[in-house]
């Protein structure tokens, strides 16, 4: 228990440190997608990985993300952990925290290489765990850390289902910014579908997982957004994992945004 609270407060630390940490110049870098980093990690949930890190342990995501239309790049990264215990809180709570280790953007031919938009803290409550069925609900906050001031507060609510090789599931998540801005809407609706199914075989074509995921976004005033995103993650050994994905965002908009994702996940193992 003492090694586990020691490891939620260096998260808590962390957390602190970035809020604090020079902001540099403002950019029109990515500005209303500070959502990506956390979403990256959150539909992952629903074919590939468990719902929550496994109690007691602390997990890693980190990803390489470029935009072939806007030639932006970046580096989604989140840190996790659930303390071992046995009630909501500390037991069945998964603590994140999301953010960009770098965002770089092409401005008028050069680049602009800056630390990210926003931390996004996540708390993952698992209410219902069973042998096929999961619930979960995730309070999220955003903050701001430069291009716009406030911050985002909401909820995402889980669900997942699986059978044999099969996974499928789903989230409907709200937010609302407390600064409302014409890149930050005052309120957003989302809701999102993803399957995915482990391959059959060899042994080494077990490792990996094809999977798909589709998603809604309705920010307050403005039209609807629809994404696609399709890849295949490889699990390399029990506590590291790789994923290649394909992301289209603002489908039917005039200026889609289409991005390549090479991720890696590393669980750290229980704390002694």
């Amino acid at each position: 228990m003492r090694n586990s609270r020691r490891i939620l407060s260096l998260l808590a630390a962390l957390s602190l440190t970035l809020l604090v940490s020079p902001r540099g110049e403002a950019a029109a870098l990515s500005r209303g997608r500070h959502r990506n980093n956390s979403k990256i990690t959150l539909r992952k949930r629903l074919h590939v990985n468990t719902l929550i890190t496994e109690p007691g342990t602390a997990e890693i995501d980190w990803a390489n993300l470029y935009s072939f239309d806007s030639n932006n790049f970046a580096m989604p990264s989140a840190v996790k952990y659930t303390p071992a215990g046995s009630s909501i809180l500390w037991g069945r709570t998964e603590y994140s925290v999301a953010f960009d280790s770098i965002a770089s953007a092409d401005v008028g031919g050069s680049r602009l290489t800056q630390f990210s938009q926003a931390l996004t803290l996540t708390g993952m409550a698992v209410l219902h765990d069973g042998d096929r069925f999961d619930l979960a609900v995730a309070p999220q906050a955003t903050f701001f850390l430069r291009d716009e001031s406030g911050s985002r507060l909401g909820a995402v609510t889980i669900a997942r289902y699986d059978v044999g090789r099969n996974s499928l599931g789903g989230t409907l998540g709200w937010s609302g910014a407390t600064r409302a801005t014409d890149t930050n809407p005052a309120g957003q609706y989302d809701a999102g579908f993803g399957f995915g199914r482990q391959l059959s075989g060899f042994k080494f074509l077990e490792r990996f997982t094809p999977h798909f995921n589709g998603d809604w976004e309705k920010p307050t005033g403005q039209a609807c957004a629809l994404a696609a995103l399709e890849g295949v993650e490889f699990q390399a050994t029990d506590r590291v994992a790789f994923d290649l994905s394909f992301q289209q965002f603002a489908i039917r908009h005039t200026a889609p945004d289409r991005q390549i994702v090479l991720g890696l996940t590393i669980n750290l193992g229980h704390a002694h």
